[in-house]
Order: structure tokens, then sequence, then C-alpha cells
């Protein structure tokens, strides 16, 4: 019974390592695939306004990588420091790794809304004097990156989720999030049934929305 109770807290302390790896890693793998669907997605839906709406989007996907970058670069860094004190058995240590790691996320995606707010329209001026697609790439960043805490909060626990093998649940999280994108896209980009027709600006929408249902899943 001890170790059964240890095998649901820990599997990777008792996990024979071979199977560890394909337990966690194939989960890890499938997230990152749907994550790299976000852009895809957008990109799809978003080309059927014009070209320059298109355009502004691609222009906008470094600003949103840089994002990820640092919300799943600071959540790995957390990832390494709370499995170590789960498998040192410091609980109180792994408790104030995992409250801390979350104020960390806050702090990181204020310093993203702060930098965007200032930014924004200077960045895009810099790689295009066409006002049209710097019109449509203010409307995408404006909610993506001043709704980042959203992002930011969910990756970071995706990797509290992680350090602690249960990287299955961070796969349903990324689904969820994925999905939501999906079906939100030609609803809010087109105004399909009783929804508003926002073109570039719904694609954000949608964007956020799928973060914010994999945040709460």
């Amino acid at each position: 019974m001890k170790n059964e109770e240890l095998a649901s807290e820990n599997k990777m302390g008792i996990m024979p390592i071979p199977k560890l790896i394909l337990n966690m890693s194939l989960p890890m793998m499938f997230s990152m695939f749907i994550l790299a669907l976000y852009n895809i997605v957008d990109s799809i839906f978003v080309s059927k306004i014009n070209e320059d709406a298109l355009t502004a989007v691609s222009l906008a996907f470094p600003i949103q990588n840089l994002m990820t970058a640092f919300s799943v670069g600071t959540g790995i860094g957390v990832n390494a420091l709370l499995s170590r004190r789960l498998g040192e058995k410091k609980q109180n240590e792994a408790n104030k790794t995992a409250m801390n790691s979350l104020f960390l996320a806050l702090c990181t995606s204020c310093v993203f809304v702060i930098l965007g707010l200032l930014f924004i329209p200077i960045d895009l001026k810099t790689q295009t004097s066409n006002q049209q697609i710097i019109d449509y790439g203010i409307e995408y960043l404006t909610i993506v990156v001043y709704l980042c805490p959203i992002m930011f909060v969910g990756f970071m626990l995706d990797k509290l989720l992680q350090s602690t093998g249960r990287t299955v649940y961070t796969m349903w999280s990324q689904i969820s999030a994925a999905l939501t994108n999906i079906i939100f896209d030609p609803l809010f980009i087109f105004g399909i049934g009783f929804f508003p027709a926002l073109g570039v600006k719904g694609a954000a929408i949608a964007t956020v929305l799928g973060q914010a249902v994999g945040l709460i899943v």
C-alpha cells in the first residue's frame, strides 16, 4: 500500500527510466505540437481577410514567440528546481517554489504589458510603411500582449504539473486551448451567427480565449 501511495505521489522516483521517459515525453511532445497550431490556425483564417491582415499577423508572431520563450524558459527553470525539492522530500520548499513561480510569471508578464504599451507601434513601423498593416498589427498585438498574463500563468502551471510527472494533464490543457482557438477563430473573425465580425481583432480574441480555457483546465 505504501508503494502504491508513493507511485501516485512521485512516479519519477520509482518508475523504470525507459518507461518513465516514454510516459513523460510523449505527452510533452504532443503538447508542443498543439502549441505550434496557434500561429498556423490564426494564419489560415486571417489570410481569408486580405493579404495585409496575414502580413500583420506574421509580423506579430516574433513578439508572440518571444513571450512564449520567456514563459516556457522560466517555467523550465522552475520545473527543475521544484523537481529537485520534491526528490529531496523538502515539501515546504517545494510549496514556496510553486508559489514564487506564479508570482514570477505575473511579474514577467507585466513587463511585457508595459513594453507592449510603449513599443508595439514602434516595432511595427520599423518593419513596414504600410499603414493598413500597422493598424492590423496594433489591433492584434494589443489584445495578445495586454492579456499575456493568462498565457504566462497557464504555462507556469503546466510546468508545475510536469515537474510532478503529470504530463498528461498538461497535454489535455493544451488540447483544450487549441480546440477553443480553432472553434472561435472563424466565429470572431467572420462574424458567424450572433458573433460580431471583428477581423484581425477576432483572431487575437480567439487566441487569448483559448489560453484562458487552457488555464482553467
